[in-house]
């Protein structure tokens, strides 16, 4: 009986990571797939940026209310939901429709992808197992994620390096990742079991809490370290086009190593700076370290000359920076309890956490992309100095939070 429950969590969670990548994969194609994207649907680099950005603005609204819509609608019926309309919409993108019509698209992606499901898919996680279990059951889930990504992204690469044209290739992999989405979607419909006893409406929005966190310096300091890790992780994308642009590397060579990026590192990263935290004993101290390697590795792109004989030299730093990014990305939340965060606003301090952390989603890539259409392989330099200034950024703002949280402890 044990072992059949076991089996069970594991294909509840193995889906989910596999459908979670899936749909996402299709909002954020650009991660991988850089330069077809670009190609077959004829964007600049600031309409793809526009794109992201608004996709990141109905996202930032997203965050909040979608932790309403977990309590107080069926988690099963919203994560089925979201997988299966995100794929339809997907199916729809394949068609290269116009940029009005993809504008359109993405907003509606802002919602699927966010407001049904973040929420819900970290409630359906936490189902899967005790309290003592949340470490492992979330640790699982993101090695599982990272496994998934590389499946799924090396099984698109393949189709894509089937067809000589580049759009072709490009419309089977978006298939792929739509149809993944909608499969998990209703599969997981059959296999999540609600508890109709596990229902914390009341909590939802609670401006009050809202109204003390805006006041906290930790609270702003937990928003910003998540903020500048974000900001340099977002820049990652723009180092397929620099690759393909500037050492003239080949598209398909590109597109495996950034599903390397993407997906393969996150896999041994994550769960090595939770082993790393926990010997040390202080996430932030880890995170103060890395950002200055952050700072090292970012800067180090500045100096390499753009000569094809120093390619591995930047794709050896590529791999570097990802691993450090995918490391705090697996612990910069543990920063909440490490910094004594009454638990009645937790859930809160998360939200404007999240709200502040990932808002570069709403401006960073039409930022980014106008540098570059604007001022070509210089626009890389700009992108490479502003991930500079948020890794310093980083550095400041994890040194400032362990001092409070040193000071706090020694007044005790």
């Amino acid at each position: 009986m044990k072992k059949n429950k076991n089996l069970k969590r594991f294909l509840i969670i193995f889906i989910l990571a596999f459908g979670t990548t899936a749909m996402y994969s299709l909002p954020y194609m650009k991660s991988s797939f850089y330069d077809p994207m670009q190609q077959s649907l004829h964007l600049t680099h600031t309409q793809i940026g526009n794109l992201l950005s608004l996709y990141g603005m109905i996202g930032m609204i997203s965050y909040f209310v979608g932790g309403w819509f977990a309590d107080k609608f069926s988690v099963k019926k919203l994560i089925t939901f979201s997988l299966v309309s995100s794929g339809a919409l997907g199916f729809y993108f394949a068609t290269l429709p116009s940029y009005n019509m993809l504008l359109l698209t993405f907003i509606l992606w802002g919602f699927t992808t966010i407001l049904t499901f973040f929420s819900a898919s970290i409630k359906v996680v936490r189902m899967q197992g005790s309290q003592s279990e949340q470490g492992r059951i979330f640790g699982f889930y993101e090695g599982l994620s990272g496994i998934a990504g590389t499946i799924i992204s090396f099984i698109g690469l393949y189709l894509f390096g089937k067809f000589t044209q580049i759009t072709v290739g490009f419309k089977y992999v978006i298939w792929l990742y739509s149809a993944s989405s909608i499969i998990c979607g209703i599969l997981l419909f059959f296999l999540i079991e609600e508890n109709k006893d596990d229902t914390t409406s009341e909590n939802a929005l609670n401006f009050k809490s809202m109204a003390k966190i805006i006041a906290m310096p930790k609270a702003w300091l937990i928003g910003i370290i998540i903020f500048s890790t974000y900001l340099v992780f977002s820049s990652l994308t723009y180092l397929s086009p620099y690759l393909s642009k500037v050492y003239v590397m080949p598209i398909t060579l590109v597109s495996a190593l950034s599903i390397i990026r993407t997906y393969v590192i996150k896999m041994g990263a994550s769960p090595i700076a939770g082993i790393l935290t926990d010997k040390i004993g202080s996430s932030i101290k880890v995170m103060f370290v890395g950002f200055i390697l952050t700072a090292i590795s970012v800067g180090t792109y500045l100096i390499i000359p753009k000569a094809n004989t120093f390619i591995w030299i930047a794709v050896i730093n590529m791999l570097v920076l990802t691993s450090i990014l995918c490391g705090f990305r697996g612990i910069y939340f543990a920063s909440v309890s490490e910094s004594n965060i009454p638990i009645e606003i937790t859930g809160a301090i998360v939200g404007f956490a999240s709200l502040v952390g990932f808002s570069p989603d709403a401006f960073y890539y039409t930022l980014a992309g106008n540098w570059l259409d604007k001022y070509g392989q210089k626009g890389y330099n700009y992108i490479f100095i502003l991930s500079l200034m948020a890794a310093i950024l980083g550095v400041f703002a994890t040194y400032l939070l362990n001092k409070i949280n040193k000071k706090e402890k020694n007044s005790n």
